[in-house]
């Protein structure tokens, strides 16, 4: 596993075959960060699969879908070990939120707004509540499937092999979640991890012993207590888009301008985030995300890091994209670690002593990144994952996105992200999900969209339809 020491793999290997080849899930760094922000030590991140089809659904298709996917790998809770120093895992449960389907229809405008109202639905991974299945009918005769998840329990890759189970139900199952660790295996792994941590730990003592910095940054997260602030400003929300258009034409005009379908993407993103007066004048940044195969390739445990790549402003003024792959492709293969970035390991403090620490020492250690930046995530071709229920309804989206649960103007400001987006496609027609996640990106979702709408069109791109989260839009 990528984000825990050498010691702590050999006893993972040495578990798994002990219990015939399946390596227990443990609960990486990566999904620590995300757990954290369930905590009320930031801000939960909730990924959602949107579906809007034509015919509504009835009962028992719904039911058979929430069967499915309570039988599969979201299902979850964290144990966390009797040994001290030793890791904890994801264990499977049966405990569920239930299946919401609400009986008065919403206009077909308000699909947007009302996906966003569920993505605020609190969730628990760490309990076992770590996603909800939700519809809702239209006033136009079809529905809107919502399925929400914690990134805790879901990134991308995770995510879709869980939502695998519906289209092939074998793969509803919890896999290596089951696998039995024993009292030994525990003592083994505290007694390795204990070693290793004591060792970082002296390790972390002479770096602050040289830099003050480190070390004035350290004693504060160790000494100080930050005051929770309340939430719910209502002078500024989150703002969600999504443009949809034709897949050919896309790969078309990508093609011509010398890159693929995701190169589009990243420049289309980083032309838009130009409109941030926060990146005035400074090439924009983008983050896109990365899988990264981890041990035994589990499917369903976080598998994604993010890479940065500075995007030169007159290769968008050129529509240059063989610059902008060159670039990407070599961001790609400098990815680091899964669990390496900035928020799994704050200071870039040695991994098993973070996965020690306390929760809100590790919130304390944060830092700030200097600059505004946009996030990327291309979830690719999703027609695969289409439950043959929604696909018998005839979808006239099926999309991913991810929305930053309680976000409000006061929150906004101290976190970087000022734009993030989703790219999908499904049914021939790829959706670019935008996020605002700061003010001075959008103050609405219609400006949003029409920010993105004319940045598209001066590539060649025409959305087929465009979804705002402002009601009646």
């Amino acid at each position: 596993m990528a984000t825990i020491s050498r010691d702590s793999k050999q006893t993972g290997r040495k578990t798994a075959l002990r219990n015939g080849g399946a390596a227990p899930v443990y609960v990486n760094l990566t999904d620590k960060a995300f757990l954290r922000l369930h905590h009320g030590y930031g801000l939960p991140v909730i990924t959602q699969t949107l579906t809007f089809v034509e015919r509504r659904l009835s009962d028992a298709q719904l039911n058979a879908m929430y069967t499915l996917l309570k039988a599969g790998p979201l299902t979850r809770r964290v144990r966390r070990p009797a040994v001290p120093f030793a890791r904890a895992r994801w264990v499977p449960t049966d405990s569920a939120l239930p299946l919401s389907v609400e009986s008065d229809p919403i206009p077909d405008a308000d699909a947007m707004a009302w996906a966003n109202r569920q993505a605020q639905f609190p969730l628990d991974p760490d309990a076992g509540y770590g996603w909800r299945l939700s519809a809702v009918p239209t006033s136009s005769g079809g529905m809107i499937v919502c399925l929400s998840k914690s990134h805790a329990v879901a990134d991308g890759h995770a995510g879709l092999m869980a939502e695998a189970g519906l289209v092939d139900p074998e793969r509803a199952t919890k896999g290596a979640l089951a696998t039995a660790v024993g009292f030994r295996d525990e003592l083994a792994d505290g007694m390795h991890r204990a070693t290793t941590i004591a060792k970082q730990a002296f390790s972390e003592m002479r770096r602050a012993n040289q830099d003050p910095l480190h070390r004035k940054a350290v004693v504060t997260a160790l000494t100080t207590r930050e005051p929770k602030t309340a939430q719910g400003s209502a002078e500024w929300q989150e703002q969600s888009a999504v443009l949809t258009f034709d897949a050919a034409q896309w790969r078309a005009i990508a093609a011509r301008d010398g890159g693929t379908a995701n190169t589009l993407y990243l420049a289309l993103t980083a032309d838009l985030l130009r409109n941030c007066p926060l990146i005035d004048g400074i090439p924009p940044v983008l983050t896109p995300a990365v899988r990264i195969l981890r041990e035994h390739n589990q499917s369903d445990a976080n598998s994604f890091t993010r890479v940065p790549v500075v995007v030169q402003r007159d290769w968008l003024d050129n529509h240059d994209l063989t610059a902008l792959r060159a670039a990407s492709k070599g961001a790609f293969a400098a990815a680091d670690t899964v669990g390496g970035g900035v928020l799994s390991r704050p200071r870039k403090m040695p991994p098993d002593l973070i996965d020690f620490l306390p929760e809100g020492v590790v919130h304390r250690l944060l830092e700030t990144p200097p600059i505004t930046i946009g996030m990327c995530s291309n979830m690719g071709v999703l027609d695969d994952f289409i439950a043959p229920e929604l696909r018998e309804s005839t979808p006239l989206l099926h999309m991913k996105r991810a929305v930053v649960q309680g976000l409000d103007l006061p929150t906004a400001v101290k976190q970087p992200v000022a734009l993030a987006t989703w790219l999908s496609e499904a049914g021939e027609r790829i959706h670019w999900n935008l996020e605002s996640l700061k003010p001075e990106m959008s103050r609405s979702a219609t400006e949003l969209a029409n920010q993105a709408t004319k940045v598209a069109a001066s590539w060649g791109l025409h959305p087929l339809r465009i979804d705002t989260s402002d009601s009646g839009a």
